[in-house]
């Protein structure tokens, strides 16, 4: 099953721009994924996947910790009728990268509990296969002046006088109460590396963003708690500051996807 996670994971990272007669606008885990073909037909649970749709944008995040698979995508989405099109501007699994935008229309059925969307005719090493994949709608209907889709453009930490410039490429989701981050970073024996983290947010009244990680590539930070100071610095960026017990810092800037 592992080459089969790898050779769909380029059909789920897929997204396009602003909405119609569906209302995406929303924030999704994944329930199931049914795989069927004429020499297969098989349902999957193992992927934490969610959705974040905002607007006209959307994130998507994954890991499978199975299979220690991790990935991300941004794009834009529009909404025709029942079909949703996804046009992907940036997307990382594992080790590879890719700003190359392409784009992926899949048939939707919203309902009650969420939305089911349904993928035909896609190659596989089972040949071609139909995905149908579950997911269930999440989060409150409480906006936040954080709600979107968001690139870090600026990153750096400062430790004592010394001030050390991060080269990673992030990116973070927020709506409906529900956040997700995806990181193409570069590990401590140099290999380039894909993490991911979803969970929980809210704000108080004082900019404390407050985020709970429910599903992350790094387990030990399944169920962690974090408060992270945000200033606003206008309606189309913002600034996150950590600061850890010795007083270091860790800062991100970071600018609205449109």
């Amino acid at each position: 099953m592992r080459k089969l996670v790898y050779i769909l994971l380029p059909v789920m990272m897929s997204c396009n721009t602003s909405t119609s007669i569906i209302n995406m606008n929303g924030a999704y885990t994944m329930e199931k994924q049914n795989f069927k073909g004429n020499d297969i037909d098989t349902s999957s649970v193992e992927n934490n996947q969610l959705k974040i749709y905002a607007g006209n944008v959307m994130m998507y995040t994954l890991v499978n910790p199975l299979q220690d698979v991790s990935a991300f995508a941004v794009g834009k989405f529009s909404v025709n009728g029942d079909k949703l099109i996804e046009n992907i501007t940036y997307n990382a699994t594992e080790n590879l990268q890719s700003a190359d935008v392409f784009s992926d229309t899949v048939n939707i059925i919203k309902n009650d509990t969420g939305y089911v969307q349904t993928m035909s005719k896609v190659m596989s090493d089972k040949g071609e296969i139909k995905i149908t994949e579950t997911y269930k709608s999440a989060g409150t209907n409480t906006p936040s002046l954080l709600d979107g889709i968001w690139k870090q453009v600026s990153s750096y930490a400062l430790r004592g006088s010394d001030t050390i410039k991060h080269s990673d490429i992030e990116y973070k989701a927020f709506y409906a109460g529900y956040f997700s981050y995806g990181d193409y970073y570069t590990d401590s024996i140099q290999q380039k590396r894909t993490g991911i983290s979803y969970g929980t947010f809210s704000m108080d009244s004082n900019n404390n963003l407050t985020e709970t990680i429910t599903a992350s590539t790094w387990p030990e930070l399944n169920g962690k708690t974090f408060v992270l100071d945000i200033t606003i610095n206008d309606s189309d960026g913002f600034t996150q500051t950590t600061t850890n017990a010795t007083g270091d810092k860790e800062i991100s800037v970071y600018e609205r996807v449109k």
